[in-house]
């Protein structure tokens, strides 16, 4: 920070000292601001002052304001999102684990001795995590009614393994009355297992709405 300088100025009540500070950075001892530093987040200058450069027209404070309400709506959404796959009854049985964020969704889902056969893990566990990655995807861009699947086809490039397996989901766009996404399917050390893309349909069911999502 620059160091004070005590002026005295005078003023139609008199003389009065005044406390001048310079440009740090470029030593110009001038009042104009060069706009170079970059502002504390009090928006105060490396002069000591408020920096005209961090201050925002009433247009950008209407826009951040904008951006910060549609952050928080969007962090609702995706967590009520969560809690509504969580709470189905079927997902009792799997104890799988949910991430939620704008157009993606990752499904975890344990391995137990009950999900298994002789063979190894059932076909309907794999396409279950691939198929809700996907559609949970999809439903981070739609909030008001859950998507149901119209179609969903998985291509296995790996044998599923023992521990957990995770299901990667991401929207890809719109087509028609339909959104698109894809999943990919990894073990715990992040090896491909699978992929698997759908497309899907919006529902009249209301988000809020306890009713499954499949």
């Amino acid at each position: 920070m620059a160091e004070k300088e005590i002026r005295t100025i005078r003023t139609s009540k008199g003389i009065r000292e005044h406390t001048y500070l310079g440009c740090p950075l470029t030593r110009n001892r001038s009042a104009w601001c060069f706009r170079i530093c970059t502002p504390d987040p009090e928006g105060t200058g490396k002069c000591g002052r408020v920096a005209p450069h961090s201050l925002l027209s009433s247009t950008q404070m209407a826009i951040k304001k904008h951006d910060e309400k549609k952050h928080r709506e969007d962090l609702e959404h995706f967590q009520n999102l969560e809690r509504i796959y969580l709470a189905a009854p079927y997902n009792e049985f799997h104890e799988p684990g949910i991430r939620v964020a704008a157009g993606e969704a990752d499904i975890v889902i344990p391995i137990q001795g009950k999900l298994t056969h002789p063979a190894g893990v059932p076909g309907t566990v794999i396409l279950k995590a691939m198929n809700d990655s996907a559609s949970f995807a999809v439903n981070s861009i739609v909030e008001r009614h859950h998507v149901l699947t119209a179609s969903f086809q998985v291509s296995l490039t790996g044998t599923v393994p023992r521990g957990e397996i995770i299901a990667r989901g991401r929207f890809v766009g719109v087509s028609g009355k339909k959104y698109l996404a894809e999943s990919m399917l990894t073990d715990a050390d992040g090896r491909e297992i699978g992929r698997g893309e759908g497309s899907f349909i919006v529902s009249n069911i209301p988000l809020g709405s306890s009713e499954s999502t499949d």
